[in-house]
């Protein structure tokens, strides 16, 4: 009885021992622990965007926070992100090769990093009129690309790219109208490409 009892309880412990691995494995995969992430500054590549030149760095904000509400990640956030590169004598934006990411992954302790550029980011006024009637046409347009950078190896494993448009109309005759003439470009087109951009990376199966 004795000699069954010790078989039962090595074979336990067997099975035990082989299925470990895989169990760590599910664990790890399936796990509760999110990830880390670094929004870096995104690149400024809009030739329109000769009158706002912070549109980068607000989008670099607006995606801390959007990836924040995806609950699917543990952020950085900005002013935390540039100390610790200044202490680290660290300057990133726009384009990051491999190597660098493994570097600044294991400095920073981020299991990935955001990284990105504004491709354009302006408007485009068309008026016109005659006899005291004036009609103009404002469309205000927004496109980005963005892309994830896995720290551990310096792959890609997701990448995509968004873009808004949205018009505003104003006519006036003899000076004396109404219409839209609304300058909040940003809400208009830029955040709605931020967010369409993290509802991409939130369904990725990384």
């Amino acid at each position: 009885m004795k000699r069954f009892s010790s078989l039962a309880l090595s074979g336990a412990l067997l099975l035990a021992v082989l299925a470990a691995p895989g169990l760590t494995r599910a664990a790890s995969k399936g796990g509760s622990e999110k990830p880390r992430i670094a929004v870096l500054e995104f690149k400024n590549k809009a030739d329109n965007q000769w009158w706002y030149h912070g549109g980068a760095q607000a989008a670099q904000d607006v995606f801390v926070t959007e990836l924040v509400k995806s609950g699917k990640f543990r952020v950085v956030e900005r002013e935390q992100l540039e100390a610790l590169m200044q202490e680290k004598n660290l300057s990133l934006s726009g384009d990051v090769d491999p190597k660098t990411a493994i570097r600044v992954g294991k400095l920073l302790g981020v299991n990935y990093l955001l990284t990105g550029a504004v491709t354009e980011y302006g408007t485009t006024d068309v008026s016109g009129g005659g006899g005291g009637v004036f009609a103009g046409k404002r469309k205000f347009v927004a496109a980005l690309n963005a892309r994830l950078i896995d720290t551990s190896t310096g792959e890609v494993p997701w990448a995509d790219e968004a873009s808004q448009e949205e018009s505003s109309i104003k006519v006036s005759v003899f000076g004396v109208g109404g219409g839209v003439d609304d300058n909040r470009m940003f809400d208009k087109v830029m955040k709605p490409c931020i967010q369409k951009l993290v509802a991409s990376l939130k369904a990725a199966d990384l």
